[in-house]
């Protein structure tokens, strides 16, 4: 007990075991949740300082910058500052852990597309599903809602869950609130959106560069606990070399899926190369993506006690 109330290093492995305990048990209610006042920032930002279409490229990086500099970075220092001065800033910490992980909401969506589904109810599963896409989903068959359904809960626990996870543990929270609200910028700014291209792009690089790493541990996890043979031999085959479309080809050769394809953004048909395994998706596939999600955390959470543990164990020897 001296030894958990004295050491950093087991302190943060002890608080970031409960957040995923309580993430994993509990969904904050999307109504008071604190990042749903961001998601509502960013869109109102983006409606007064979007420039037109017939303004330059330049005008609308530099908007879009400033923009997302504004709502992001005086609250990050002050969070940070006012975690340092509280009296028992554990608390906060997991607070803000908690608040930026929110993996339970994407859970909870992806479950009732597969309840949705189990019942032959297609529109309640379109209705569920558009809630973690940007996709339009109006036209989306049985076989596509299950497709975006699990490309999202995959990329999701590579981007979101992992990214925070990890920034977490390498540099504490202030910089996985930071992280999680220019992830939480770059999709609310969707590059595919009419006339955010070139606005959310000083975002979508800088999310893109701080995502790297952790995207791609989450997906390499996802494929140790699920046919790591199969999925590195998928992405080795991907065509198309962007980091989506190769996570979706570890991921999806993991689960011998294939994954991709053409989906519709605003009304405009974009056709996306089909990574992954050599099948197409089955309903089953949805219980099967879950488990490995499920499994892909447990083999995270291990391998970083054992971290840990042995840092600890090196530092205090």
């Amino acid at each position: 007990m001296d030894a958990l109330l004295h050491s950093p290093l087991l302190q943060n492995l002890a608080l970031l075991l409960v957040v995923i305990a309580i993430d994993s048990l509990w969904r904050w209610p999307p109504k008071y949740h604190p990042l749903t006042v961001f998601r509502l920032l960013a869109a109102g930002m983006a409606t007064k300082v979007k420039p037109k279409s017939t303004d330059s490229p330049s005008q609308h990086r530099i908007s879009g910058a400033l923009g997302a500099i504004v709502l992001i970075v005086p609250f990050t220092v002050l969070t940070g500052l006012l975690v340092t001065m509280a009296e028992y800033p554990l608390f906060f910490e997991a607070v803000i852990l908690l608040c930026v992980m929110d993996f339970a909401q994407v859970r909870w969506h992806y479950n009732a597309v597969v309840t949705a589904l189990g019942r032959e109810k297609k529109v309640l599963a379109r209705e569920m599903v558009s809630h973690i896409v940007a996709r339009d989903c109006d036209r989306l068959s049985d076989i596509g809602i299950a497709k975006a359904a699990m490309e999202s809960l995959l990329l999701r626990f590579c981007y979101q869950f992992c990214g925070v996870v990890l920034w977490f543990l390498i540099a504490g929270p202030v910089a996985a609130l930071l992280y999680r609200l220019l992830l939480l910028f770059s999709w609310q700014w969707h590059w595919r959106k009419p006339g955010f291209y070139w606005f959310a792009l000083p975002v979508r690089r800088v999310t893109r560069l701080l995502s790297l790493v952790p995207a791609f541990t989450g997906a390499i996890l996802l494929a140790l606990s699920t046919h790591p043979v199969a999925g590195f031999k998928a992405l080795s085959q991907a065509k198309s070399r962007d980091s989506t479309s190769l996570l979706l080809a570890l991921c999806g050769g993991s689960l011998g899926i294939r994954l991709g394809g053409p989906a519709i953004y605003s009304g405009n048909m974009i056709r996306y190369s089909r990574v992954g395994g050599h099948r197409e998706v089955r309903f089953s596939d949805m219980t099967h993506c879950r488990q490995a999600v499920t499994r892909a955390v447990l083999l995270l959470l291990g391998i970083t006690v054992v971290i840990f543990s042995a840092l600890h164990a090196l530092y205090a020897f």
